[in-house]
């Protein structure tokens, strides 16, 4: 039984160009959903026959740039850390991995939901005390 070393693999420049290319351009796209506002969102241009009025979209800030920070590390392992050239059991570990981070972080937003209230009387309670 013998086992062969895997072979270097070598990109070309078109595609990390590319890689170059979709980065910059998904760095870009978080910034732009970072500066728009999302708080009276005029949704009734996009979907005039569901809604009549603007909507309130702010919660949809943080799943729209963790999924854009979710496939530029894909894009980078895959790429750079060849894992398209890798064994599969890597690239499962590596989706793996992934998965259970954005378990943590959403148990962890969700959570943060929960005292937002205590925390906001907290900060109303000194604002009171600060000025009589």
């Amino acid at each position: 039984m013998s086992h062969e070393a895997p072979g270097h693999h070598i990109s070309s420049p078109q595609v990390l160009w590319a890689t170059f290319g979709a980065l910059v351009a998904l760095t870009l796209l978080t910034v732009a959903v970072s500066t728009v506002p999302l708080k009276d969102f005029p949704v009734q241009y996009f979907l005039p026959m569901v809604f009549n009025d603007p909507m309130d979209l702010t919660w949809l800030d943080m799943p729209i740039t963790l999924t854009i920070a979710t496939a530029k590390a894909l894009l980078v392992a895959v790429i750079f850390m060849h894992l398209q050239h890798d064994k599969l059991f890597n690239s499962i570990l590596m989706i793996g991995a992934m998965v259970f981070l954005v378990l943590f972080l959403g148990m962890t937003v969700l959570d943060s939901h929960e005292y937002t209230p205590d925390v906001n009387s907290y900060k109303a309670d000194k604002a009171a005390e600060a000025n009589p």
